[in-house]
C-alpha cells in the first residue's frame, strides 16, 4: 500500500510540475467599470484592454501610436456597439434599458493601452431596481481564457464595488454589502494566484528547495511580507513598473530558484526570495487597480484580495508540501524531486525568452 501511494504521488508531482508550466500562457485580462446613474439616464465608462478588444472586434493590426488606437476605435465603434449590446446590460424591474456607445478614447493603465468606451443607458424609469449583466469576453475563450472586470457603481439606491469574473456576470444594485464584496475580492485572490501559474511554479520551486518545515516557513514567510510590500505599495499609487519588465523577470525568478535548488546553493535563499517577492507583488497588483483614490472600501478590497492569495497559497501548500515529505522518504527521492524542479527551471528560462523576446 504504501508503495502504491508513494507511486501516485510521484506521478502526481510530475504532472503538477508539468501540467502547471504547460499551461502557463494564460490569456488574462482585467476590465474596469464606473456606473453612475442620473435620474433615468445610467452613464457607463467602461475600460477594456485595447489588444483583447481587438481581436474580439478587429480592430486591425496592431500598433503602438495611441492616435492609431483611437482612429481604429471610432471606426469600429457600429461594430463596437453592436458586440457590446447583449454583453453589457442594465435594467431596472427586470426591464433593460436603451444603450448607445456614446464615445471612444484610448486611456493607459498599468502601461497597457486601454480602450475607454461611453456607453450611455436611457432607462424606463427612475426608481427601482437596478441591475447589471456582464459577459464581455466570456463567450470566446480565443479573445481570453480568464476576463475579469472590477466595477465601481453609484446609484440612488446604494453604491460602492463588485467584481465581475466567469463565475459572477451578473448584480442586483442594494444586494451587495461591503462584507459580500470583500468575500468576492477575497475569492479573487485565491483564483489569481492558482490560476496565476507563473506563481504557483515559484512557490513549487521553493517547496521542492525547502528541506523541513521551518525552512518552508522562513521562505514563505518572507515571499508573503515582500509581495504583500509591493501590492500596497502599486494599489496606493505609489509605485509603478511596466509590466514589460515585471512579467519577463517573474519568469526569471522561478528558473532562478530552481536552478539554485539543483545547484544546492540556497545559502541566501531568504534575501532572493524576498526580491523576487517583490516582483510577484507587482503582478499580483496588476489585476486589481481600481482608482488611485484611496478610501476605505478600497483598503478593505485590498485586505479582502491579499488574504485571498495567502489563502490560495496555503491550498497550495497543503496540496504539495506533504507530498514532497512523501516522496523524500523513498529510494526515488532525489531524481524524481530534481526532475521536477529541472521541468521548473526549463519552462521559467522558456517564459523568461518568450516574455523577453515576444512581449
Amino acid at each position: 500500500m504504501r508503495r502504491l501511494l508513494v507511486g501516485i504521488g510521484l506521478l502526481v508531482l510530475l504532472f503538477l510540475t508539468g501540467a502547471s508550466a504547460a499551461s502557463a500562457h494564460v490569456i488574462a485580462s482585467t476590465g474596469y467599470s464606473t456606473v453612475h446613474q442620473d435620474g433615468s439616464r445610467v452613464t457607463y465608462l467602461l475600460s477594456l484592454e485595447y489588444d483583447v478588444l481587438g481581436r474580439a472586434v478587429d480592430l486591425g493590426a496592431p500598433t503602438t501610436d495611441d492616435g492609431q488606437r483611437a482612429q481604429a476605435l471610432d471606426t469600429a465603434k457600429d461594430r463596437i456597439a453592436e458586440y457590446l449590446h447583449d454583453r453589457v446590460v442594465v435594467a431596472v424591474d427586470g426591464a433593460a434599458c436603451e444603450q448607445s456607445l456614446e464615445t471612444t478614447s484610448v486611456g493607459q493603465r498599468a502601461s497597457k493601452a486601454y480602450a475607454d468606451l461611453g456607453l450611455v443607458f436611457e432607462c424606463p424609469g427612475s426608481s427601482g431596481a437596478f441591475s447589471l449583466q456582464y459577459s464581455v469576453f466570456a463567450m470566446s475563450e480565443a479573445v481570453a481564457d480568464d476576463h475579469t472586470n472590477l466595477v465601481e457603481y453609484s446609484f440612488d439606491s446604494g453604491s460602492g464595488r463588485t467584481v465581475f469574473d466567469r463565475s459572477h456576470h451578473d448584480f442586483t444594485v442594494g444586494d451587495n454589502t461591503l462584507a459580500t464584496s470583500s468575500l468576492q475580492f477575497g475569492k479573487m485572490g485565491v483564483e489569481h494566484i492558482l490560476t496565476g501559474l507563473d506563481h504557483v511554479l515559484f512557490v513549487v520551486a521553493l517547496i521542492l528547495g525547502a528541506v523541513n518545515l521551518r525552512s518552508l516557513v522562513q521562505v514563505i514567510s518572507m515571499f508573503t511580507v515582500a509581495h504583500s510590500v509591493t501590492l500596497i505599495s502599486t494599489l496606493l499609487g505609489g509605485l509603478s513598473v511596466p509590466p514589460v519588465i515585471v512579467e519577463p523577470l517573474i519568469a526569471l525568478s522561478i528558473a532562478f530558484v530552481a536552478v539554485e535548488n539543483l545547484l544546492g546553493s540556497t545559502r541566501h535563499r531568504l534575501p532572493v526570495v524576498f526580491g523576487f517577492g517583490l516582483l510577484h507583488g507587482l503582478g499580483f497588483a496588476g489585476s486589481l487597480r481600481i482608482t488611485d483614490q484611496v478610501s476605505p472600501e478600497l483598503l478593505v478590497s485590498l485586505l479582502s484580495f491579499n488574504v485571498g492569495i495567502e489563502a490560495g497559497q496555503a491550498l497550495l501548500l497543503l496540496a504539495v508540501f506533504p507530498l514532497v515529505l512523501l516522496i523524500r522518504r523513498t529510494r526515488l527521492s532525489v531524481p524524481v524531486v530534481r526532475s521536477a524542479t529541472g521541468v521548473v527551471a526549463a519552462f521559467g528560462l522558456f517564459w523568461f525568452v518568450e516574455r523577453f523576446l515576444f512581449t
